[in-house]
């Protein structure tokens, strides 16, 4: 079994693979990556519930990048959206990943969303903030 960290990752990226035309790459790999893409990146943090619990609260956040100079702000921005749109699933997120992987995933949730224009290598990026709460499957 992969680590809580991995399996999330490749829980999210899973739930947003639906969407064409995007290259999708865990943390794992640090090099220069395809654009137009979809970063994820999970870190285990804080045990939750107590110590020895194997409960843990770990952050992720997904990162969707394109260069600037191929695609205009409004589909970049409509592309985003569609991937914002499937991190909001039936029955909920921590459900589907859960179902998906090696992890029982309590929360995920999305706290926070932001955009920026990196300018030395002109492209854009948005990042999406999830809370999640996970432990290994038994």
């Amino acid at each position: 079994m992969a680590s809580i960290e991995r399996e999330i990752e490749n829980g999210l990226l899973n739930a947003v693979s639906g969407i064409t035309g995007l290259n999708f790459f865990t943390s794992e790999r640090g090099t220069a990556r395809t654009m137009p893409n979809i970063v994820v990146q999970a870190t285990i943090g804080s045990e939750e519930l107590g110590p020895f619990t194997g409960v843990f609260k770990t952050p992720a956040t997904l990162t969707y990048t394109a260069r600037a100079d191929t695609i205009s702000r409004t589909a970049f921005d409509a592309k985003f959206y569609d991937i914002l749109e499937q991190l909001y699933r039936s029955p909920d997120l921590a459900s589907y990943i859960t179902t998906a992987t090696n992890i029982t995933c309590y929360i995920a949730k999305i706290t926070s969303e932001g955009n920026s224009v990196v300018g030395n290598n002109r492209t854009w990026n948005r990042t999406i903030t999830l809370d999640i709460t996970a432990t290994a499957k038994k």
